[in-house]
């Protein structure tokens, strides 16, 4: 396909990056219809006549959706490296122990800094080759320009969580131009963009997602993300005088989100990643064949998550070395009656979403159609005695600590290469966040009462009905936070929340945890204890550098005017 002037090759700081005018992606070609195709021929297409037609902007626009990386580890990497899982793969553990430079940090935020900018000057190209209009039906462009804001919004706030200040771009650098050396920009302004491009974008956004399947923006994505940008900001990280404008602000944000009428709290927990898409979700992407998993090109992304979460020992084909959770996550989930954990019998009268989140010792799963009792256990008189140990047990290939994932999973369908058909999608945005955030903005400006009605509509979901939270003061500020934990679990929040809250130096320099189940075989029936002190990674450390990633050497380098962020090398 020989598109004219579809490929410029650009290099901010250092990195190239290869951007097509024209999305060549399956997206693109599923767009554009025979009759499209041939009313020109394709080495003729411009960019005039992208920007100018309905169809051929609709395909680039798409095409820019791929800023959103749920089929590949972007998904819920952070996790891993906080005090909810363990991530056995080396980027993770170079974080965790504080080994994360200049040369090796993009192996964590998997090439964030390229990925995120070759997506801003895609969009930074639509803007100035629509500047002047555009001859393309009013009402598409209008809808089209709004999802472009929405997703260059995205993508600088994901670059800000990881760096703090970065450059701010907002024209498209040509190779060799003056202007391509810049300067970090403070986090304040970009927030400040941030919030400017989705005022604009809210207006002109549908009400609603056209469903998970296409994954496009609507009203309510654009609502979120302004939400939990402006609770970001408010944090302590970056708000250090805590000035309660800025919380004010989230929580005006937060409100207005928790308010839309189209979404509603889900009254299954379970179902927020069904296939079938819950009203709940404000916005997700869900599986199709152009949302492929790019390093198998034909195999859903849901097949890639339940490789790395469901237990071994079952007839999957699993990977447990890559993702365990940990046991402080799962001592986080409260007993229903608010009693202490009975450590001889950990699973009863605990929150039900513990159950519907992870997979542990006496689980009971559907394994591809069949309910089946999971087992984590060895012989308490021969631990190293995989024969007599659990089908998950580690000595069996299963996860080392002893929990696997449930949430997202669909453990009742094959596990195969040749068996793709996992389509549940993956969430970015749903109703319940918003309450928590308007939860966590009103406890900072001393409105416990409202905080505690929001906590409680998230507790208190048909299939959870979790008891109300009375707390108040200090009390209710750590209750809030565990609640969150628990309620967004795996859903590549935690890791944000820990460094915005500054609290990396209580809760990511403890050891990595899990336990341990020992079957005493002598007795009739056979009976099970655990032990809490199975320790997966004990290096793991904490230091105040740790808040912000490193910029990469390379952009460093490449441009003079940019500076490393504090406690990194040059």
């Amino acid at each position: 396909m020989n598109i004219k002037k579809n490929i410029k090759k650009i290099t901010f700081a250092g990195n190239v990056l290869a951007i097509m005018i024209l999305a060549s992606t399956a997206t693109f070609m599923s767009s554009c219809s025979e009759a499209i195709l041939d009313r020109q021929p394709l080495s003729d297409i411009s960019d005039e006549n992208i920007f100018n037609d309905d169809v051929l902007m609709e395909a680039y626009v798409d095409g820019t959706y791929r800023v959103f990386r749920f089929f590949q580890f972007g998904a819920f990497y952070t996790e891993g490296s906080s005090d909810n899982a363990q991530n056995a793969d080396g980027p993770f553990v170079s974080y965790n122990r504080n080994e994360t430079t200049p040369d090796n940090g993009e192996n964590f935020t998997q090439s964030a800094w390229s990925h995120h900018y070759a997506h801003i000057r895609r969009a930074n190209l639509f803007f100035q080759k629509t500047i002047d209009g555009s001859s393309a039906s009013p009402e598409v462009f209008k809808r089209l320009t709004a999802e472009m804001r929405f997703l260059r919004a995205w993508s600088y706030f994901k670059l800000i969580s990881f760096y703090g200040d970065v450059p701010l771009i907002t024209d498209v650098i040509e190779l060799g131009a003056e202007s391509f050396d810049r300067a970090r920009t403070p986090y304040n302004e970009i927030v400040a963009f941030i919030v400017s491009e989705l005022d604009l974008a809210i207006t002109n956004l549908p009400v609603e997602a056209f469903d998970t399947s296409t994954g496009k923006a609507s009203r309510g994505a654009a609502m979120a993300l302004k939400s939990r940008t402006l609770l970001y900001a408010a944090s302590p990280l970056h708000n250090s005088s805590n000035d309660t404008s800025k919380w004010q602000a989230a929580s005006d944000a937060a409100e207005a989100a928790m308010n839309l009428s189209e979404y509603n709290i889900d009254p299954d927990y379970s179902n927020l990643y069904n296939e079938t898409r819950s009203n709940e979700v404000m916005y997700g992407r869900g599986y199709t064949f152009e949302n492929q998993a790019n390093f198998i090109a034909w195999a859903g992304w849901n097949f890639i998550i339940d490789r790395y979460y469901l237990p071994a020992g079952y007839g999957y084909n699993v990977d447990n070395n890559f993702f365990r959770p940990l046991q402080s996550l799962v001592d986080a989930y409260e007993t229903v009656d608010g009693s202490p954990i009975d450590p001889s019998d950990p699973w009863s009268n605990r929150d039900p979403r513990l159950d519907m989140t992870i997979i542990h010792h006496n689980s009971v799963m559907n394994v591809r159609g069949t309910p089946t009792t999971i087992e984590y256990h060895v012989d308490q008189a021969d631990p190293t005695n995989a024969a007599l140990a659990g089908p998950a047990a580690s000595l069996n290939g299963g996860s080392p600590s002893n929990y696997n994932i449930l949430k997202q999973t669909d453990p009742s369908k094959e596990l195969g290469l040749s068996n793709p058909d996992h389509f549940k999608p993956w969430i970015y945005f749903r109703k319940a966040e918003m309450y928590l955030n308007y939860a966590e903005a009103q406890i900072e400006l001393g409105n416990d009462a409202n905080a505690r009605n929001a906590i409680n509509m998230v507790r208190s979901r048909a299939n959870v009905s979790m008891p109300d939270v009375t707390d108040s003061g200090d009390a209710l500020r750590q209750r809030y936070r565990n609640e969150r934990r628990v309620e967004l679990a795996f859903e590549n929040h935690r890791w944000y929340d820990i460094i915005r809250w500054q609290i990396g130096d209580q809760v990511l320099n403890q050891p990595a945890m899990g336990s341990n189940v020992l079957r005493d075989n002598t007795t009739n029936p056979p009976t099970d204890s655990y032990t809490y002190d199975k320790v997966l990674d004990n290096l793991r450390t904490w230091d105040a550098s740790m808040s912000y990633l490193p910029i990469p050497r390379s952009e460093i380098e490449a441009s003079p005017s940019l500076t490393q962020n504090p406690g990194y090398p040059d």
